[in-house]
């Protein structure tokens, strides 16, 4: 049952004066938010704590690999793939087409040793919801028989971006990264990324996403004492999404798993 307090029902005209702190008190106990005094004119510092919930929708592509069905009780590997900035908007389909990275390589191999999710960014963003992408990650590993240890990110140009963030973010869910052409990248997420193995590339000739963003953020981590694997393609621009032909991705991430508990 809902419970309403009703300050109109509380007859403050008769309090004795003796009692009068008794009653702010009893006030300020049941209206936290209710201040009494004289609020100090100018500009101070102050800090809000809240609890906010919203729901979320999104549109995503998942791959089941041969032979899911055939032993229940084998934990797969998974992959979150996140697209470029030219595949946004509303149509699923887009996120598959040929040449558009890892979904379009699905299409032709359904054996790989995978599942994989593909979300889809809505129009005017920019994998900044991170919020979104962990509550997507959360519903695939109740549904499905995913190995906790051994999930991956990897994304390609403003889905490299949204690799990098998201790995910043939340660290402790993924067992290894592999951003390709990231654009905006910031050298303070280092810190929070110093234990994450990483496998970055770029072209050294992408005129898009010039490599010394990368390439500045690649130094940090190393500086912290990252290990972080960085491969730039010699001659290439900023197109080198065929790189998720490339088998030795796929091995390198199977190499690395992270600890997990039960309440994940």
């Amino acid at each position: 049952m809902a419970e309403e307090l009703d300050l109109g029902s509380v007859d403050v005209r008769f309090v004795p004066a003796t009692r009068h702190l008794t009653f702010l008190a009893l006030i300020s106990i049941l209206l936290p938010g209710v201040c009494f005094g004289e609020t100090a004119a100018g500009q101070h510092p102050e800090e809000f704590r809240g609890t906010v919930t919203r729901s979320v929708q999104m549109k995503y592509l998942l791959f089941i690999p041969d032979g899911y069905q055939d032993d229940q009780s084998k934990k797969w590997p998974l992959i979150m793939y996140l697209h470029g900035g030219s595949r946004r908007g509303d149509d699923i389909e887009k996120v598959r087409e040929p040449g558009w990275g890892l979904p379009a390589l699905l299409e032709k191999k359904k054996s790989f040793p995978f599942i994989v999710v593909s979300p889809l960014c809505p129009n005017g963003e920019y994998w900044t919801d991170t919020e979104a992408l962990v509550s997507l990650l959360d519903e695939i590993e109740k549904r499905y028989s995913v190995d906790l240890s051994r999930v991956y990110l990897t994304g390609h140009s403003m889905g490299g971006f949204g690799t990098w963030y998201l790995g910043y973010q939340h660290p402790d869910r993924f067992a290894a990264i592999a951003p390709m052409s990231a654009p905006f990248v910031l050298t303070a997420w280092a810190d929070r990324l110093k234990k994450m193995p990483i496998w970055a590339f770029h072209g050294s000739n992408d005129d898009l996403v010039p490599i010394a963003g990368t390439q500045d953020l690649i130094d940090a981590l190393r500086k912290l004492g990252n290990n972080v694997r960085f491969t730039v393609l010699p001659g290439r621009d900023h197109g080198i999404i065929d790189t998720y032909e490339n088998q030795d991705l796929y091995s390198w991430f199977l190499e690395h798993t992270r600890t997990t508990n039960n309440n994940q």
